[in-house]
Order: C-alpha cells, then sequence, then structure tokens
C-alpha cells in the first residue's frame, strides 16, 4: 500500500500571545489607555518643524533678512484680535503660512473650535474688563 503524505495536524504545547510593536508592556488597563503611539509626538509637532525647516533652508537661500521678516508679520498677525464676542478665524495667518490652500480635517468635520458661534456681547465684555 501507498503511505500517505498527508501531514497530521499537531496543537502547540503552549500559545504565545502577539507582542506587537504598538502593544503595552503592562497588562492593567489604565497602562493600555495610557500608551501613546509613537508618532504622536511627531505628528503633533509636525507644522513646527516643518516651518523651522522652511526658515533654515529660506535663510541659507536668501539671507537672515527673509525668515526674520517673515516671523516678524507672522508675530503681527497673531496679535491682531477683534472683540472677544466675535469669533476669529486669523486669516492672513493662513495666508503667510500656506495654510488657505489646504483642505485639513477640521475644514471638512468642523471641529467645535472652528465652528460660529455667538454669544451675548455684554457678558462676555464684562467677564473680559473684570466687571461682574
Amino acid at each position: 500500500m501507498e503511505t500517505s503524505i498527508k501531514v497530521a495536524p499537531q496543537m502547540p504545547s503552549t500559545f504565545k500571545e502577539f507582542t506587537g510593536h504598538n502593544s503595552p508592556l503592562d497588562e492593567n488597563c489604565a497602562a493600555q489607555l495610557q500608551f501613546v503611539h509613537p508618532l504622536k509626538q511627531s505628528e503633533k509637532n509636525y507644522a513646527l518643524h516643518r516651518q523651522n525647516l522652511n526658515f533654515q533652508m529660506l535663510r541659507n537661500r536668501e539671507g537672515l533678512a527673509a525668515p526674520l521678516k517673515l516671523t516678524m508679520e507672522l508675530k503681527s498677525v497673531s496679535k491682531v484680535g477683534h472683540l472677544p464676542f466675535l469669533p476669529s478665524n486669523n486669516v492672513a495667518r493662513d495666508v503667510l503660512t500656506g495654510q488657505d490652500e489646504l483642505i485639513s480635517f477640521g475644514d471638512l468635520f468642523n471641529n467645535e473650535e472652528h465652528c460660529e458661534y455667538i454669544r451675548q456681547p455684554h457678558a462676555v465684555m464684562e467677564k473680559q474688563l473684570g466687571m461682574f
């Protein structure tokens, strides 16, 4: 008779749990909830790193005056404000940084901070001036 070439299935004696690259080392629930992905900090500071890199390239190409001028313009535009009860989206800053040409997550899924809202002007001004 012919011998079978099928391999009999075997169960391993111990199972190893998957320990992936983003699983926490601690087994308790609090440690799993507090676990932060390694790229989170990098993504949080992406815009700042990109701006610094662009300023360094601009300085190497055109000298110190160009990034200094842009930095002063950004600082002065950031100080321009409205009355505290009016929402401000700071379009001038977005134009200087190039954010006006991008469609971002906040544009699509309108966060609370980007929503239009109307507050009572008198109450806001009294709180701002410390009159209440």
